[in-house]
C-alpha cells in the first residue's frame, strides 16, 4: 500500500495526521473549560447568593435589635408606630431573605429554616411582651426596659449564632467547592499540556521515521546500486522495480540502465566468440580473409568506440556509418541500447531534478518553520513577562484592598462597640433618673414626717405651757425637738430642690445620649455599607489575581512547549538538509553520463504550491530553484523528456 502512493501524498498524510492531533486537543481542552464555567457560574447563582442573602438576613436581624432598642426610648406614640413599622418591615425582609437562602442552597435549609424560626420566635413571641409594654403609654418605659433587658435582649445572641452557623456552614461548601473546581481546573491545563508535548513528539518522530523509512533509504539503496552499477557490477539487484512511485520509476530507469550493461557484455561476448571463430577459420578461407579481416576490423573498432563511450558516460554516441551486410544488426542493436539508456537516463535526471526541487521546498520550509517558531518562543517571552508585571500590580491591588477591609472591619467594629456603650449610658442614665425620682418621694416622705414632727413639738409645747412648772423641761425637749424638724424640713427642701435640678440635668443628658446613639448607629450603618463595598472591591482583585496567575503558569508552560518545538524543527531541518545532500550525490553520479543537447527542456523547475488561505501563523515555504547536475566537462546536463525522445528521428 506504501509503495503505490506518491511521495507529495506521503507528506500530506503526515501534515493530516498532525492536523487532526490539534483539532482534537483544541476539542479536549475547549469541552473542559466549559465544564469548569458551568461549575463556578452554579456555585455563584447558588451557595455564594445564597450566603450573601444569609448575610443580608443578619443585618436585618441587627436592625430589628436596633428598632426595638429605638422604640424603648421612644416619647410619643407617633415614633411607636415608625418604629413598630420599621421593625415589621425588616422583619419581613428577613423573611424573604431567608426563604431565596432557602432557595438557592436547598443542602442547607433545615439549618437556614432553623434560623428564621429561631427569629419568628424571638420577634413574635419573646420579644413581644416587651413590645407591648414599649407601645402601651399607660406603662413606665422602665418597666419595657426592664422586660427587654431581661426577657428579649439575650435571646438575640442566641438567634445571631444560629444564623453564623449556617452561613459558616454556607461558606466551607463554597470554599471545598472551589477547591475541587480549581483541582480540576489544573489537571485540564496539565492534562492538555501534556498531551500537546506528547503529541509533539509523536508526531515529529514519526514523520521523521516515515521519510526515512519512505524516501531516505529507498533512494540510499538506489544509490548504492547505480554506484555497483557504474563500477561494472551487474550482478547487484535492483530494489524498488515494483513501486509505482516516484523512487519506483528510478529503480525501473536503473533496471533498464543494467539490462544495457547486460547486453553490452553479451556483445562483447559475441564479439569475441566472432574473433575466435574467424581465427579458427582462418585457414580455409584465406581468400576472404583480407575483405572479411577489413570488415570485422571495421566492426570492432567502432563496437569498441561505442564500449568506450559507453564507459565514459556519452550516451549520445551512435555507430552511424554503416557496416558489412552480416554485422548491420550488430550495429542497429548497439544504437538501440544506447537509445534506451539514454532515454532511460533521461528519465533518471528528470526525476532527480523532481526529488532535488522537493527537497529544496523542504529545506526552505523547515528552516522557515525554524525561524517562525524562533520568532514565536520570543513572543511568547514577552508575553510572560508583561503577564509577570501585570499579576504583580493586580497583586499589590489586591493587598492594598485586603489591608482597607480590615482597617473597615476594625473601625465597623469600634463603632458597633462605641453604639453599645452608648446604649449602655443611655439605660444608666435613665436608671439614674428613675433613681432620682424615687428619691424626691423618699425627700417628700421626710418632709411630711419633718412636718408632722413640728407639730406634735408645737403641740408638746402648748401642754408644756400648760403644765406650768412641771412641765418646764418637757418644754425644752418640745423646743429643741420643733427646730431640729425646722432644720430637718429645710435640708429636706434643699436636697429636693438639688435632685430635681439634677433630675433635669439627666433627662438633657439622656436626650443628648441618645442622639449620640442615632448618630453612631448611622454611623455603623454607612461604615457597614462601605466595608461591603471594600470587601467586593477585595474580592475582586484577588480573583482578578488568582485569575492572572493562571494565565501567567498558562503562559510559561506554553513558552517551555515552544522552546521544545523549536529544539524539535531544528532536528527536521538537520534531516531535510541532509535528505537535499543525499539528493545532490546523487545528481552529481547521474551528471556522469551525457545524454544529449538536440531538442533539450529547462530543467524541471520547483512545483509552486497552490495558492490556498494560509491562517496566521502557518508555515509558509518557498520554493528554491534548482540548478541542473553537470557532466565532468563543466556543462550542465540538459533534460530531455522521454517522449520528446522517441518521436525525435534517429541520425
Amino acid at each position: 500500500m506504501v509503495k503505490s502512493v506518491s511521495i507529495n501524498l506521503k507528506f500530506l498524510s503526515v501534515l493530516g495526521v498532525f492536523a487532526a492531533f490539534t483539532i482534537g486537543i483544541a476539542i479536549y481542552a475547549t469541552g473542559q473549560l466549559a465544564r469548569t464555567s458551568s461549575s463556578y457560574t452554579a456555585l455563584l447563582r447558588g451557595h455564594v447568593a445564597a450566603a450573601i442573602d444569609m448575610q443580608k438576613a443578619n443585618r436585618r436581624l441587627s436592625d430589628i435589635h436596633a428598632g426595638i432598642g429605638d422604640m424603648l426610648g421612644a416619647t410619643s406614640a407617633t415614633e411607636d408606630k415608625k418604629y413598630s413599622d420599621f421593625i415589621a418591615q425588616r422583619q419581613d425582609q428577613f423573611g424573604a431573605l431567608v426563604n431565596q437562602a432557602e432557595h438557592l442552597a436547598p443542602d442547607v435549609a433545615d439549618e437556614i429554616a432553623a434560623v428564621e424560626a429561631a427569629e419568628t420566635d424571638l420577634v413574635k413571641t419573646t420579644c413581644a411582651n416587651a413590645i407591648a409594654l414599649a407601645s402601651n403609654p399607660s406603662v413606665s418605659r422602665s418597666v419595657a426596659q426592664t422586660a427587654y433587658f431581661s426577657e428579649c435582649r439575650p435571646k438575640f445572641a442566641d438567634v445571631s449564632e444560629t444564623s453564623r452557623v449556617a452561613t459558616q456552614h454556607l461558606l466551607s461548601i463554597i470554599h471545598s467547592t472551589d477547591i475541587r473546581l480549581s483541582k480540576a481546573a489544573d489537571h485540564t491545563i496539565f492534562m492538555t499540556f501534556a498531551i500537546i508535548l506528547l503529541g509533539m513528539v509523536a508526531v515529529l518522530t514519526g514523520g521523521f521515521l516515515a521519510v526515512q523509512a519512505w524516501i531516505i533509504k529507498p533512494l540510499n539503496k538506489l544509490e548504492n546500486t547505480m554506484g555497483e552499477l557504474s563500477q561494472g557490477n551487474l550482478t547487484v539487484d535492483v530494489i524498488g522495480t515494483d513501486r509505482v512511485d516516484e523512487i519506483g520509476r528510478m529503480a525501473k530507469a536503473v533496471q533498464v540502465f543494467k539490462d544495457a550493461g547486460l547486453e553490452k557484455v553479451r556483445l562483447e561476448d559475441e564479439a569475441a566468440a566472432a574473433r575466435r571463430a574467424n581465427e579458427e577459420e582462418r585457414g580455409r578461407r584465406e581468400a576472404e580473409r583480407e575483405s572479411g579481416a577489413k570488415q570485422l576490423a571495421l566492426v570492432v573498432e567502432a563496437l569498441a568506440l561505442g564500449l568506450k563511450k559507453l564507459e565514459a558516460g556519452i550516451l549520445t554516441f551512435r555507430l552511424d556509418q554503416g557496416f558489412a551486410p552480416e554485422y548491420e544488426r550488430l550495429r542497429t542493436d548497439f544504437n538501440a541500447a544506447m537509445e534506451r539508456l539514454q532515454d532511460t537516463m533521461k528519465v533518471i535526471v528528470g526525476a532527480t531534478s523532481v526529488i532535488h526541487s522537493g527537497t529544496g521546498e523542504i529545506s526552505a520550509a523547515a528552516d522557515d518553520l525554524s525561524r517562525r517558531t524562533e520568532q514565536q518562543a520570543a513572543s511568547l517571552e514577552e508575553t510572560a513577562a508583561a503577564l509577570d508585571e501585570i499579576t504583580a500590580t493586580v497583586r499589590q491591588t489586591a493587598e492594598g484592598a485586603a489591608h482597607a477591609r480590615e482597617v473597615f472591619g476594625t473601625a465597623q467594629s469600634n463603632a458597633k462597640t462605641s453604639s453599645a456603650l452608648v446604649g449602655d449610658a443611655v439605660a444608666a442614665m435613665s436608671r439614674i433618673e428613675a433613681s432620682s425620682q424615687q428619691i424626691s418621694s423618699i425627700i417628700g416622705v421626710i418632709d411630711e414626717i419633718a412636718f408632722q414632727t413640728n407639730l406634735l413639738a408645737l403641740n408638746a409645747g402648748v401642754e408644756a405651757a400648760r403644765a406650768g412648772d412641771a412641765g418646764r423641761g418637757f418644754a425644752v425637749v418640745a423646743s429643741e425637738v420643733r427646730a431640729l424638724a425646722q432644720r430637718s424640713a429645710e435640708a429636706a427642701k434643699e436636697i429636693k430642690a438639688l435632685i430635681s435640678a439634677s433630675s433635669q440635668e439627666v433627662g438633657s443628658g439622656v436626650d443628648l445620649v441618645g442622639r449620640t446613639g442615632s448618630a453612631l448607629e448611622q454611623i455603623v450603618g454607612q461604615i457597614s455599607e462601605i466595608n461591603e463595598v471594600v470587601v467586593q472591591i477585595a474580592n475582586s482583585a484577588q480573583e482578578q489575581a488568582t485569575g492572572l496567575n493562571q494565565v501567567n503558569a498558562a503562559v510559561n508552560q506554553m513558552d517551555q512547549v515552544t522552546q521544545q518545538n523549536a529544539a524539535m524543527v531544528e532536528q527536521s531541518t538537520a534531516a531535510s538538509h541532509s535528505l537535499a545532500k543525499e539528493t545532490d550525490e546523487l545528481a552529481a553520479l547521474i551528471g556522469r553520463f551525457e545524454i544529449g543537447k538536440e531538442r533539450t527542456s529547462a530543467p524541471a523547475a520547483p512545483r509552486k504550491p497552490a495558492a490556498r488561505n494560509v491562517p496566521h501563523g502557518s508555515i509558509r515555504t518557498t520554493p528554491h530553484p534548482v540548478m541542473p547536475p553537470k557532466s565532468k566537462a563543466g556543462r550542465p546536463l540538459e533534460i530531455v523528456s522521454t517522449a520528446d525522445h522517441i518521436n525525435r528521428p534517429r541520425g
